[in-house]
């Protein structure tokens, strides 16, 4: 099996096949040793790759309609619009390249782990998370996602404002109308259009596309904090029945202690045996 993705060039779930990733789950597995914490962190990590394809066609989508659409074509917005467009591809494809730079940094880590057992033993597992220092990258993505969501709620209240204003002129044109025609104008502005609805809904689903990334950011770094809260279940169990372990001189000192009672309180002297009760106070 090729090594794809320590290179960050892989896709889907592929990391499940990875050598490296597959052998240590192996491991754990034979060993008895717990390997949910790490399967879901993977999942989750696939999944952020899912929600990123999405955004991509959502994207295109976007591009599409907005050059098909004939209402902005000579308007401001579809400056503003493209603008966006261009800032929100931007933005997942730097997501895209995070996710890929996690999902080496996740390889290299099963990679050092698996080393790690077979030099020292089923014990370099017991603290499996110190070989996954990936917190801080899933923190990067989920920052990144908030900044995206950011800038699609204002363009979606820059969408209702132009369906506003747009509206707003094509009622006073229609009124000009109808009072040639000696009709009463119309006083009811339409909220929201066709127009609006078709240029806001790719928005609306890319908030959605952010939002889930980010939720799954949340899931792996609780992922991550799992496999660390097991390796220090480890370390305070072993720290406690390192503990229960009498020393050597605390059981020299515990027979000094027991001796004393046995001889009133006095320190045996070398040599001493226990006195012997007498036959009377045997009786008694």
């Amino acid at each position: 099996m090729n090594d794809n993705a320590t290179t960050g060039n892989n896709n889907g779930g592929d990391l499940m096949e990875n050598e490296h990733v597959r052998e240590l789950f192996i491991i754990l597995l034979e060993n008895g040793k717990d390997a949910s914490g790490l399967n879901a962190l993977i999942n989750h990590v696939c999944e952020m790759e899912n929600f990123v394809k999405r955004a991509e066609d959502k994207i295109a989508v976007m591009k599409s309609q907005l050059d098909d659409i004939k209402e902005v074509q000579d308007h401001p917005i579809k400056t503003a619009l493209q603008k966006t467009i261009a800032s929100l591809e931007s933005t997942v494809a730097e997501i895209k390249t995070q996710i890929a730079e996690i999902k080496t940094q996740i390889v290299e880590s099963c990679k050092n782990a698996v080393s790690a057992f077979k030099e020292k033993g089923i014990a370099a597992l017991d603290k499996l998370a110190s070989f996954f220092n990936i917190k801080s990258g899933l923190q990067a993505i989920k920052d990144n996602t908030i900044k995206a969501n950011d800038r699609c709620e204002k363009t979606v209240t820059k969408i209702e404002t132009f369906s506003k204003n747009y509206h707003t002129a094509g009622r006073a044109l229609k009124n000009m109308a109808r009072m040639a025609v000696g009709k009463q104008p119309i006083d009811a502005v339409k909220e929201s259009g066709k127009l609006a609805r078709t240029i806001r809904a790719p928005y609306k689903f890319q908030i959605a596309i952010q939002r889930g990334i980010r939720n799954q950011v949340d899931l792996a770094i609780r992922a991550v904090e799992k496999l660390e809260l097991k390796a220090e279940s480890v370390r305070e169990g072993k720290t406690a029945e390192k503990s229960e372990k009498p020393s050597l001189l605390a059981t020299l000192e515990k027979n000094e202690q027991k001796s004393r009672e046995q001889f009133g309180g006095q320190k045996p002297e070398p040599g001493r045996d226990t006195p012997k009760k007498s036959k009377n106070e045997a009786e008694v």
